[in-house]
């Protein structure tokens, strides 16, 4: 299996050229969560403790969560080797991905949703699943409280296996559900019926893991969130983000 970022970086570097946006100026700034106005302290965003790196490129706009900011200012062709970096490169990377695409109009709504809109998010995803999938059994890759609180009601704790990678949450049980370790992915994944996929994961570098999983099983993978938009575009991914916007 080719690795999803080696895909991603040979689909990026294509588009950029053959648009001619290897020299736009791209620019990245961070952003913290209060301005989002989340709805409370269970988000990260919320607490500060990963924040938002927001992308502009030439009127466009991108959208990446990390834990590991930093600003930068350069030209699109300096960024195409950051999805081989560290977690601040890749979220550069991503942030610039996903603002690149969205100038092109090839994706839209790659800026976080805010105030009560992640809750009401939770309930588009239960809807869907209950629609396209039944009473499945889901793995949630990553802790979004909005979704883990719709998915308990609308399933039942037992059908929902969430993992996450912030030692905070690991252990807990919320909204019924015990919050597992990222490093059960692989078993989490294999016991579902369908996974989402934090688009987190593209930036903190576990993506290409999670969708050999998925694909190991024949499971499906649908990413969620706009940090993963412009990833999706490019590797043929199904994306849940119903709520992103086009502007801050």
């Amino acid at each position: 299996m080719v690795n999803a970022y080696d895909e991603l970086s040979e689909g990026f570097e294509r588009i950029v050229k053959a648009k001619g946006l290897l020299s736009a100026k791209v620019k990245c700034s961070i952003l913290a969560g209060e301005r989002l106005k989340l709805p409370s302290g269970e988000y990260l965003a919320a607490r500060g403790e990963e924040v938002i790196l927001h992308a502009e490129v030439d009127g466009g706009y991108g959208h990446a969560f990390t834990t590991s900011p930093k600003e930068f200012e350069g030209r699109v062709g300096d960024v195409l080797n950051f999805v081989r970096g560290g977690n601040c490169e890749r979220a550069i990377y991503f942030a610039t991905l996903n603002a690149a695409l969205h100038k092109l109009r090839m994706v839209d709504g790659t800026i976080h949703c805010r105030q009560g809109e992640p809750e009401a998010c939770g309930e588009e995803l239960a809807k869907q699943i209950l629609s396209r999938f039944g009473k499945a059994r889901v793995a949630h890759i990553g802790y979004q409280p909005g979704h883990v609180k719709a998915l308990a009601q609308a399933l039942g704790p037992e059908m929902l296996y969430v993992t996450d990678l912030d030692p905070m949450n690991v252990g807990k049980v919320k909204f019924g559900v015990e919050i597992l370790d990222g490093s059960r992915n692989p078993e989490v994944i294999g016991k579902a019926d369908v996974a989402y996929i934090t688009g987190s994961a593209a930036a903190n570098g576990t993506l290409p893991s999670l969708l050999e999983s998925c694909a190991s099983c024949g499971l499906k993978p649908i990413v969620y969130g706009v940090t993963g938009k412009g990833a999706c575009k490019i590797l043929g991914l199904e994306v849940f983000c119903p709520y992103g916007h086009d502007s801050l």
